[in-house]
């Protein structure tokens, strides 16, 4: 319709086309100042980039890559015991550190930047800890260099022939040479840990192709903490080691054989004991004996303590031979001695006891060969048939004490001193070439815990107990967790030559507590033998294995739940420390060709944190275990559990 030239349509809204920004002139020419300004700050820092960082880092890299080179041939000579090749080795590292620290200076740069600046310095404390290492390799090696030959080093001139006594007075001269210089390698191992100690490995990822960096640097500052705690604890007993070899007068110590095939708290049933004479270094056994005999003087007058009644099989009193319930070696040794003391016809003082097991004299035989003792026959390493493989001196002494006889034997266990007397008189009238694998074997057995030393005088022990070669339970701080598994054999013959463990540790961090989950595997995967004794068979692996099991863990834990105990657990503290008490063995054994499971669930007493750690207290007279540990689901180590290991972990 037309109205007044008007056409009247129906409103309909228009179709909305996008606007079009005008930018003016002035705008466009500050954003091209702008990008052109970021364009040429990016093009000259990639220009220095690859001046100073690209270049000069892949010039470092190669002088890194050639100081790793040198290192592994100082490694390859130390294997070899080639002090020579090692002073080289040493010498050619120091320069590469030099260059490389010289390269390191050029990013210097760095140290002045947020976040970046904390690498850097910690880059600065791994140069110095390489330079106080070397120092330190240095210095052992002139201290061991005039002492080569008796170490079994290469370039060693020292004549075959020399007499024992000759031995002992280089051996003497060797240890003690190196005392005086202790002081100076220590002040190296400290300033080493101090170094270590300013890396944070929370500052480093878990892992970076392949290599674990977060743990390889935690386990080097427990590694440098140990090394630093032996060489400052351990001056003491080195600086007696004249006193220890009798060189100013006899000597008196207490062998006392533990005889871990029949594993007991200490780590080993207290079989036999035998008293030797060090005369300047010259040992003269004097007395052998059964414990038993001992036992027979002692009239069963004590009565039996909770553990031997509940646990033990038809033993109503305490006997010398039961004594090490505890696992603290000189808590028990202690007690023996109140009643050796007593009982003994021998009043002479005793300078020490010490503690050996069966992986001593299998150790001792695997370096020198056959032996021959006088009455008691030839003795040797290889393996045995009748005991499914293990070492023929073990078949040979287990069947010397423990085969069934028609009469009353009461020398069958005498054997402790003549056997060591041959064994230590073959060890230092033997061919240079075994003198170092014997030191080796001595000093691993040692460090594993097959050897354990309790010193009558109270400087001594305090030592032994500081470098922890006393068999003692540890103290620990507050930050420091704690873990220690002890097993009895209670009457199941020698079966712990058969039975094998695995443990599985699960750590997990919840509401600010630290919560363990511990599970052990037992195996015996060996026949079990015909115990008959009316048959007269030896009886080395019981049918039926009975065990008497503690977890020691820090005062305050809290146990959630305990599995594989036939009896309710038994919860309370002894040596400082919370344990955690079960037994099997009765209703529910571990037979011969099977596996049986425990496991402890618990609260740790030792709240999270930065500096955490947790020692993992071995017991003495074990085998080897197989150990995996996680943290929060994690797997973040697995290892043989041969000896006492502290792990760091930042929780």
């Amino acid at each position: 319709m037309e109205e007044n030239n008007q056409v009247i349509v129906n409103e309909i809204e228009p179709k909305k086309t996008p606007r079009k920004i005008t930018m003016s002139p002035k705008l466009k020419r500050i954003l091209l100042s702008f990008f052109s300004v970021i364009l040429i700050v990016v093009t000259i820092s990639a220009t220095l980039g690859f001046f100073f960082v690209y270049v000069p880092a892949n010039k470092m890299l190669a002088h890194v890559n050639q100081a790793k080179i040198e290192t592994d041939n100082l490694k390859l000579a130390i294997s070899d015991k080639n002090l020579d090749s090692a002073k080289i080795s040493i010498s050619k590292l120091k320069s590469q550190i030099q260059i490389i620290e010289s390269d390191y200076k050029g990013f210097s740069w760095a140290s002045k930047l947020p976040f970046i600046k904390n690498y850097y310095k910690d880059g600065n404390s791994a140069i110095f800890i390489a330079k106080e290492g070397l120092d330190t390799g240095d210095i052992v090696i002139d201290v061991i260099e005039p002492y080569k030959d008796f170490l079994g080093i290469k370039g060693g001139n020292v004549d075959n022939a020399k007499t024992t006594e000759d031995r002992i007075t280089f051996l003497t001269e060797s240890i003690e040479g190196l005392v005086p210089h202790l002081d100076t390698i220590d002040t190296k191992i400290n300033n080493i840990a101090t170094a270590l100690d300013q890396i944070d490995p929370n500052r480093y990822p878990e892992e970076i192709k392949g290599i674990k960096i977060k743990q390889t640097l935690l386990t080097s500052q427990e590694t440098i903490a140990e090394v630093s705690r032996l060489v400052k604890n351990g001056k003491p007993i080195l600086a007696k080691t004249s006193w220890l070899l009798g060189k100013d007068k006899p000597r008196r110590y207490l062998l006392m054989f533990q005889n871990n095939a029949e594993l007991r708290p200490t780590g080993g049933f207290w079989t036999a004991y035998g008293l030797l004479k060090v005369d300047n270094g010259k040992i003269t056994p004097l007395v052998s004996e059964d414990m038993y005999a001992l036992d027979a003087k002692l009239k069963n007058s004590i009565p039996a303590p909770r553990p031997i009644k509940a646990y033990h099989i038809n033993v109503n009193n305490l006997h010398i031979r039961d004594m090490n319930l505890s696992p603290d070696y000189p808590t028990s040794v202690e007690e023996f001695l109140k009643y050796y003391n007593q009982l003994s016809s021998d009043k002479e003082k005793i300078d020490a006891v010490i503690g050996i097991d069966l992986d001593v004299l299998v150790n001792m035989v695997r370096v020198l060969g056959k032996i021959g003792v006088f009455g008691l026959g030839n003795f040797s390493a290889d393996a045995d048939p009748r005991c499914n493989g293990c070492p023929q001196i073990i078949y040979q002494l287990e069947y010397m004490a423990d085969k069934p006889k028609s009469y009353v034997d009461t020398g069958r266990k005498g054997f402790l001193s003549p056997l060591m007397h041959s064994l230590l008189a073959n060890a230092m009238g033997s061919e240079k070439s075994k003198i170092s694998p014997l030191a080796q074997a001595m000093l691993t057995d040692i460090y594993q815990k097959h050897i354990l030393f309790y010193f009558v005088d109270p400087e001594l022990q305090k030592s032994a107990e500081t470098i922890n070669i006393a068999g003692k339970i540890n103290e620990t701080d507050k930050n420091t967790d704690y873990f220690h598994l002890n097993d009895s054999n209670m009457a199941s013959a020698k079966s712990n030559l058969f039975i094998q463990q695995k443990i599985k540790h699960e750590i997990n961090v919840n509401d600010g507590n630290v919560e363990h989950k511990i599970s052990i595997t037992y195996t015996n995967p060996n026949k079990a033998s015909n115990c008959n004794l009316e048959k007269g068979d030896l009886c080395l692996n019981a049918p039926k294995y009975r065990n008497w099991f503690r977890f020691y863990v820090p005062q305050g834990s809290q146990l959630i739940k305990m599995t594989g105990t036939e009896v309710e657990p038994v919860v309370y503290e002894e040596l400082n420390k919370q344990v955690f008490e079960g037994f099997y063995g009765d209703k529910y054994p571990l037979y011969a060709e099977s596996s049986l499971k425990t496991t402890v669930q618990y609260i740790s007493g030792v709240k999270p944190s930065a500096n955490y750690s947790l020692l993992l207290q071995k017991q003495p007279g074990t085998k080897p275990i197989d150990y995996e540990m996680y943290v929060n689901g994690n797997k973040i180590n697995s290892f043989e559990w041969v000896a006492d290991k502290t792990i760091k972990l930042a929780l």
